[in-house]
């Protein structure tokens, strides 16, 4: 993945939680306090694991398996 595909999926993730924020929920992005395989984009609300996707055509079948699998792959510890 390019620099630029990575600024544009910070960018949303950004967007996101903000968005998240605004109706009172305490998000943040999850990647940049961590970095780990597994770890949500965005993060601040417990039991939900939330990939955020930018892009014009969103295949969500994958986007599902991805969060599933990513969900799926935390320690015992780190899930909610």
């Amino acid at each position: 993945m390019g620099k630029s595909q990575r600024e544009k999926g910070k960018r949303g993730e950004r967007e996101l939680a903000s968005h998240l924020r605004d109706y009172g929920y305490n998000c943040r992005r999850g990647q940049q306090y961590c970095g780990r395989s597994g770890a949500a984009d965005v993060v601040g609300l417990p039991g939900i694991h939330i990939e955020c996707k930018r892009v014009e055509r969103l295949n969500l079948h994958d986007a599902m398996d991805q969060a599933m699998r990513d969900a799926n792959a935390l320690p015992e510890e780190g899930r909610p």
